[in-house]
This record gives C-alpha cells, structure tokens and sequence, in this order.
C-alpha cells in the first residue's frame, strides 16, 4: 500500500486565491449599505471563494491511498473505491497553452460508493494510472477516446490492441 499526498507548494497558491476572494468579496459585502442585488452578487462571491478555500483545505488534509483492493481518499469527506466495484475511469487534460504543451491531467474514478478525483499534482499520479489501466479490461468498462488518448499520452495504454 502506498500513501499519496498533494504537496504544500502545489495547494498554496490556492489558499491564497481563495482567501483573497473571500478578503475582497466579504469585504465589500460589509462595506455595502444598501440590500440590493449587488448585494446579493458579493454574498454568492463569497460563498463560491469560501468554498474553493474549503475545497482546497480538503484536498490538502486527504491522503490517498492506493493497494490491491483498491483507491482510499483518508479525510475529511473521504471515500473508499475497490477495484471489482470500478464503473467508470476518465482521464482528462486541461491545456494551459494553445500549443497544448503544459497543461495537467485529471483522473476521475467512480463507483458504488462515489468517486475520487485526483490531479496530475499529486506526488505519485502516475502510479494511480498504472493501477487504474487494467481495470478496463478486467471490469468491462467503457472507454471513451479522449480517455484512451490520454492514457496512451501519460505512457499507460489501455486500448485492447495495446
């Protein structure tokens, strides 16, 4: 069994966009006197940065854990995803450059008891793609192209005729 964490230095930028958020839009909430709509802009404002900040915090406090029976997320929310009860695997990659040179991948894998998200910042990534790649094959599931071309990309094919 291995344990995987998200490093401090990937999540900090995060908090701070987070807490930035919640420091400007909570702060102009309370400055405006009047109850009008832009009262109510500033309060959701609030509300979305003080969720990507809880969001954040979350994904910092959880460790994820990989073995042979499967995926655990240990912390708060956590969740526990055995391979036999594997539906669906998606491999996504969000470009940060037109050229699509840089960029990070976002593996999502679901099952019976919810799904587990992780992100190509996460020390360890790509040892959840080499564990997730067989588990095509042996529960059935569909594959979709731009997951398949994804993991052909990360150095994990999962196609049949790989």
């Amino acid at each position: 069994m291995s344990s995987h964490r998200y490093p401090t230095k990937t999540v900090i930028g995060d908090y701070i966009r987070g807490g930035i958020g919640v420091a400007v839009t909570g702060s102009l909430l309370v400055a405006a006197q009047d109850i009008g709509v832009f009262h109510y802009i500033l309060m959701a404002g609030t509300a979305l940065f003080g969720g990507f900040a809880f969001r954040t915090w979350r994904r910092h406090q959880t460790s994820y854990e990989l073995s042979e029976e499967g995926i655990w997320a240990n912390g708060p929310l956590g969740k526990a995803l055995r391979w036999s009860e594997i539906t669906d695997i998606r491999l996504k990659y969000f470009s940060t450059r037109k050229d699509r040179k840089e960029g990070w991948f976002q593996l999502t894998v679901q099952g019976a008891a919810g799904k587990i998200s992780l992100d190509s910042d996460l020390e360890g990534f790509d040892a959840f793609l080499e564990a997730c790649a067989p588990v095509f094959r042996v529960n059935q599931l569909e594959l979709s192209e731009p997951t398949a071309e994804n993991f052909d990309a990360a150095g994990f094919p999962v196609r049949a005729d790989a």
